[in-house]
């Protein structure tokens, strides 16, 4: 047998390769695979597509729509470029791009379901979820995909229409032959129904036969990460000579508030937010001390002010919100690399945090999600971090307490507004009329007025969570 492949295997085992590398979230690896393969065959346009693709999961955005336009001109009308197209063209708030995509591929195959849903979310992340639902509707009359039929639960619970889509996701689970994925994807979109119904046995099994479909993985190694970066370590990096005081991060754990706190902050006339911009963990993520020098802190601070101007050239926008929860790890370096930066910490009670994440279906760089006495290790290493930052910080850190903001919207939402250093004005207290797109797990919830409801929402499934709670403590 010859030791040569041809270039079709080569090719193939480099698509395999690539998409390993994704499910892994090794996306700056995968891209440079992608662009070495591409330098030999720049007119490959399945290659070009991934690698487009690889750079939108990143952050990468105005790169990756470059590469998947080219794509879609060397392959005129392939769906999976124009989705990817529209994924892109949505984090770009480009959303008649976005529609023309999902519409061209909807006009071939009106039941694509990715196509569909992608639709349907681009709506609702602009407050239109109705027409939302009327498109998935109109797509179940011929096609039961699983992905539509998990939009449609989706749109159900917001839209408080939930019986029928109970009943239609649970004829769908009845599939033996339903893709694991898929299977997952549904028993969340399940359980969120029932929950919303007051069905919670039957709510937390279906969370937790999705959960244990996956590997709960561990905590992160806290005791690594703060053993490195000490008092004396922090204060031996260099203070970068830049202007920091346009950044705000809001931090904590995921499902501790920070998308609301994002969307109040940014209805303000003078701010804008970025979601979560993974660059913070490209730049420091993982790295120690004796790992970073003045150049790295140059060149990360460099890069960083250069995406938020890459999203908010305008510099009347004078404040960026930056909501990726995970920068708590890094707060002792990035006040050395930004300084004036402004940090909002997002607190909420640590049983309804836990159970939230557990609730909710998140992707490989969170595995700890998958069980809750993992998700409670990870609570407490998270408190540790922030208690060991707040011995470092010389500049103060402005803690937002979930039950506080809801409780007293106006009190604490104009002692946050000052913090960031900005006259307080009233859109503020009207975030949920924002035209702003929101895309993560919270889109639903954002549209609507501050709310109670979810405060101890634990306690409708106490019964379920001796173990977690035992971890927990008398932790907050």
């Amino acid at each position: 047998m010859s030791s040569f492949s041809s270039p079709m295997s080569s090719r193939d085992g480099m698509i395999r390769r690539v998409r390993s590398l994704l499910a892994a979230s090794e996306y700056e690896t995968a891209a440079g695979l992608l662009r070495e393969t591409l330098e030999k065959t720049p007119r490959d346009a399945e290659m070009l597509r991934m690698l487009g693709y690889t750079l939108m999961l990143f952050d990468h955005s105005a790169e990756a729509v470059r590469h998947l336009e080219f794509a879609s001109k060397l392959n005129p009308g392939d769906s999976d470029t124009l989705c990817d197209l529209a994924m892109v063209y949505r984090r770009l708030d480009r959303l008649g791009d976005a529609h023309k995509a999902l519409d061209e591929v909807l006009k071939g195959n009106p039941g694509h379901g990715r196509a569909v849903t992608l639709k349907a979310r681009v709506l609702q992340a602009r407050g239109q979820s109705e027409r939302a639902m009327e498109i998935v509707e109109q797509a179940l009359k011929t096609s039961k995909d699983p992905s539509i039929v998990m939009i449609y639960g989706t749109l159900a619970r917001e839209l408080k229409r939930q019986g029928d889509a109970i009943d239609l996701i649970r004829t769908t689970l009845e599939n033996p032959l339903l893709e694991r994925v898929r299977r997952s994807e549904l028993l969340f979109s399940l359980g969120h129904l029932l929950d919303s119904v007051g069905e919670y046995d039957d709510a937390f099994g279906a969370f937790e036969t999705a959960n244990k479909m996956t590997d709960p993985g561990v905590p992160t190694n806290f005791d690594v990460h703060l053993g490195g970066w000490t008092k004396e370590a922090v204060e031996g990096l260099t203070v970068q000579p830049v202007d920091g005081s346009r950044c705000v991060l809001v931090v904590g754990m995921p499902r501790s508030g920070t998308t609301l706190t994002e969307q109040v902050l940014g209805s303000h006339p003078l701010a804008g937010g970025i979601g979560e911009s993974p660059v913070l963990n490209e730049i420091l993520g993982s790295r120690l001390p004796g790992d970073l020098s003045d150049e790295d802190l140059a060149v990360g601070a460099e890069r960083y002010l250069g995406s938020l101007h890459e999203a908010y050239p305008d510099r009347k926008i004078v404040r960026v919100i930056d909501k990726m929860p995970e920068n708590y790890l890094f707060l002792g370096p990035i006040v050395r690399m930004l300084p004036g930066v402004r940090i909002v910490h997002c607190r909420r009670d640590a049983r309804d945090v836990c159970l939230s994440i557990y609730f909710q279906r998140f992707g490989p760089s969170m595995r700890y999600a998958h069980d809750l006495v993992t998700c409670a290790q990870q609570y407490l290493g998270y408190v540790r971090t922030m208690e060991h930052w707040g011995g470092i910080l010389e500049e103060p850190v402005f803690e937002s307490r979930y039950e506080e903001l809801t409780g007293d919207p106006e009190g604490r939402i104009r002692a946050m507004v000052d913090y960031v250093g900005l006259d307080f004005d009233r859109a503020c207290l009207e975030h949920h009329k924002s035209k702003s797109s929101v895309h993560t797990a919270s889109a639903g919830q954002v549209r609507q007025p501050l709310y109670k409801t979810s405060r101890q929402r634990w306690k409708n499934y106490e019964k379920h969570l001796g173990p977690m709670l035992e971890v927990l403590g008398d932790v907050e």
